[in-house]
């Protein structure tokens, strides 16, 4: 009978991919009444309360990035991946027969319970540990019913909370709507041609819109803008603007707390937005479809929002 299920490796994106994976692997855990353990998750165990039940070997290599905040480029990162990589590679030889794997070549989804039964996983459920390995395991069945459970258990720590609250308290005190904006830079300006980038100016223009879109007064409004890079401020001069000096951890739970999320299309923003149950309009090049967005005010499995992999 299974007792644990351990996320063996996350398929080498960064925390929003990690956390998606994460959460749906979590959903099926809870579903079945198993522990769920997640070493793959070292570069950010320091921001949340799951350490605890984690392996030693899992708690000593965490603690290699107890406040640590650099990007996964960064050699300390690609070194401990590289270390990791070692690590995962042996297990999966030595426990094959225990591998639940949702790699596959064409982006295809592997669903677990409780969102669809698989017969595949069904047949290993006998052992009484599994391995994940890929990031495309996805649960919205599970997400939905077991999501009280979830967001207690990826709340991050106090001192996180407290840097959100420190800059989101001021904007609520002082305007009426706060809403948050995620610039998705870095990468995404080569990544696949540059499909995704969405530059500064589109987005204050997206800005504009969504203003005269809600009829909303400008000296009600307030944004909140997070960013992987610098951002120019002028170019969103005329409009009340707080550009978060955050780390990544910081930035996502900040945006969770804003009305709404207005973001490159990215699983960041949208994790965001699940998290605090609010919406993500998908900021893109061409016009947004705002008569799609007119009634939506919670969470929802955004179309517009490709890199998610529902």
């Amino acid at each position: 009978m299974i007792q644990k299920l351990v996320v063996l490796k996350h398929g080498g994106g960064e925390l929003a991919n990690q956390l998606w994976n994460y959460i749906s692997i979590s959903a099926y855990g809870i579903e079945r009444g198993v522990e769920v353990r997640n070493p793959s998750f070292y570069e950010y165990h320091s921001y949340f309360n799951l350490i605890e039940k984690e392996s030693g070997v899992t708690k000593v290599l965490s603690s290699s990035f107890d406040e640590y905040r650099g990007r996964r480029n960064n050699f300390k990162k690609k070194f401990w991946r590289h270390i990791y990589s070692i690590y995962s590679k042996t297990i999966e030889m030595i426990k094959r027969d225990r591998i639940v794997s949702s790699e596959n070549t064409n982006n295809e989804v592997f669903y677990l319970p409780p969102t669809a039964p698989c017969p595949s996983l069904a047949e290993k459920e006998s052992r009484d540990t599994l391995y994940f390995t890929g990031w495309l395991f996805r649960n919205p069945v599970g997400l939905s019913r077991y999501r009280d459970v979830l967001v207690r258990m990826f709340t991050p720590q106090g001192n996180i909370l407290k840097n959100v609250e420190d800059i989101i308290s001021p904007l609520r005190e002082k305007s009426e709507h706060v809403i948050g904006v995620h610039i998705r830079q870095g990468d995404y300006k080569i990544f696949k041609g540059g499909m995704y980038w969405i530059d500064q100016s589109r987005m204050r223009e997206i800005m504009d819109e969504y203003i005269r879109e809600k009829h909303i007064d400008h000296d009600t409004i307030s944004f909140i803008i997070t960013s992987d890079g610098p951002i120019d401020e002028k170019v969103f001069d005329g409009l009340s603007v707080t550009v978060s000096r955050g780390d990544a951890v910081t930035d996502l739970y900040l945006l969770s707390k804003t009305d709404t999320v207005i973001g490159s299309d990215s699983s960041f923003g949208h994790f965001a937005s699940w998290y605090g149950n609010i919406p993500h309009i998908v900021a893109t090049s061409t016009p947004i479809d705002w008569l799609y967005y007119e009634d939506k005010k919670v969470y929802f499995e955004n179309p517009y929002c490709t890199m998610v992999q529902f």
